[in-house]
């Protein structure tokens, strides 16, 4: 199932269509935005077996491609933290000969920015010289961590998340949601489908659907006990996010419809006459800095400690 990426999947039917399809494609979003699944389907619409209505999903090529058992079909990841040289070697060792069943081969490469230097230098050899017959699809959340060169010699193709309106309204009308929920889970994704779809079916998820406490206290001695909350799951964080940000919506008199949590509207406001617009804003940035900072491996309770105590209204 595809969400989204309209624009995106015509041009890929168009290609198929007119057997104009480009030796190497780079997709290029956010994580979880749908990259993969979009690579799926046009590895699957190139060699369905059904001409008229590819990609069927029923055929016996759509079935292998979709368990991974398709002779013309690989996915490359990486191997722990990289994609190593000898990955490369081996799909270069592959990529030449003519495909087996399907019409053309087609190698998938996800976080294409793990490659390691020699992997991508060698990778680089095959893009100067695609192979008629094969596809490759490189996938990548930072397209500037790429080498140039790769970049120059793939069809860049961006994926955007979804507008958080929409979202919502799939979320609420394919998975019955209730509008909270939907919305709570779509801010929390950043309008990335395959994150909100995790979020869901994550049952150890807790959204906060109570005012943190963080926003309305002043007392300064709980901050340590709320700092060790939030290092119990660290998913508060990304949550936290969303009501500092409602109150700045409610501070700057931006239009109610555009909150997370509508249904705590009066409170919001009574809490948002405690802080300025430049405090919410610090306190925003304060926690992607915080995010940063434990991805990074800095000890996550003195970070968390520190950002608790931005987080507090003085009054």
């Amino acid at each position: 199932m595809i969400i989204g990426h309209q624009q995106i999947i015509s041009q890929l039917r168009h290609a198929v269509g007119e057997d104009h399809i480009a030796g190497a494609y780079l997709f290029a979003g956010m994580p979880n935005v749908g990259k993969e699944t979009v690579a799926f389907y046009f590895a699957k619409s190139i060699n369905c077996l059904d001409l008229v209505h590819r990609p069927c999903d029923n055929c016996l090529a759509c079935h292998k491609i979709n368990t991974g058992n398709h002779p013309d079909f690989q996915v490359v990841r990486p191997e722990g933290k990289q994609i190593k040289i000898d990955q490369i070697r081996q799909l270069q060792r592959q990529v030449v000969f003519r495909p087996i069943e399907g019409r053309r081969k087609l190698y998938i490469i996800t976080e294409a920015n793990r490659m390691n230097l020699e992997a991508a230098n060698c990778l680089l050899k095959t893009l100067e010289e695609p192979p008629a017959g094969s596809v490759l699809v490189l996938l990548t959340s930072h397209l500037d961590a790429l080498l140039p060169t790769i970049r120059s010699r793939c069809q860049i193709i961006s994926f955007q998340p979804l507008p958080i309106p929409e979202l919502v309204e799939v979320l609420t009308d394919r998975f019955s949601l209730s509008d909270d929920h939907a919305s709570s889970i779509a801010t929390l994704s950043q309008g990335a489908i395959g994150k909100a779809l995790s979020l869901i079916e994550d049952k150890s998820l807790t959204v906060i659907d109570q005012i943190p406490e963080v926003v309305t206290t002043t007392d300064r001695l709980s901050a340590f006990r709320i700092a060790e909350q939030l290092g119990e799951d660290l998913t508060q964080l990304d949550q936290l996010v969303m009501w500092y940000r409602d109150l700045l919506l409610i501070r700057q008199s931006t239009s109610f419809d555009l909150l997370t949590h509508r249904n705590h509207l009066e409170s919001l406001q009574q809490i948002a006459k405690h802080y300025s617009r430049i405090h919410l804003q610090s306190a925003i940035k304060a926690i992607f800095e915080t995010k940063r900072l434990i991805e990074r491996n800095v000890n996550a309770t003195l970070a968390l400690e520190v950002l608790v105590f931005k987080l507090m209204r003085t009054e």
